[in-house]
C-alpha cells in the first residue's frame, strides 16, 4: 500500500505532501552535486539552516502502520521530543510532531 499523508511545518504553516505510490520514502535535502535526491527535499522549508541530513529518516509502511528510522542523521530525528536511535524503527501516529534537526513538523496521517 501508499502512503496518503503529510507533514506540516509548524513553523511556517505550510503542507509538506508526501509522495503517494511508494511504500518507502527517504526524506532529506537534495544535493545535485553530491547526487542526493530523496522523495521529500526539505531544501524549501529551510531544511539546510534548520540541519536537516540530505539522507535524515526513512518513513515506511508495514501492516497498516507507519514506522520512522533515523538514517544516522548529524542533528538527530525527535518523535513527540523523543530522540530516535539511528536504525531503529518507531511508530509513527497521526499528530505526532517530528523533528529533523530543527525542523519541526506535524504528521498527519
Amino acid at each position: 500500500s501508499a502512503f496518503s499523508a503529510r507533514f506540516v511545518d509548524l513553523t511556517a504553516n505550510a503542507v509538506i505532501p508526501l509522495p503517494s505510490g511508494k511504500p518507502e520514502i527517504v526524506i532529506g535535502r537534495e544535493d545535485l552535486a553530491g547526487d542526493v535526491f530523496p522523495d521529500v527535499d526539505l531544501n524549501p522549508y529551510q531544511g539546510e539552516e534548520k540541519g536537516v541530513s540530505r539522507r535524515q529518516a526513512r518513513l515506511w509502511l508495514q501492516g497498516g502502520q507507519v514506522f520512522l528510522e533515523d538514517l544516522n542523521s548529524t542533528n538527530f530525528t525527535f518523535i513527540n521530543h523523543q530522540k530516535l536511535l539511528p536504525g531503529q524503527r518507531y511508530l509513527l501516529n497521526n499528530e505526532d510532531e517530528v523533528q529533523f534537526g530543527r525542523l519541526l513538523l506535524k504528521y498527519n496521517s
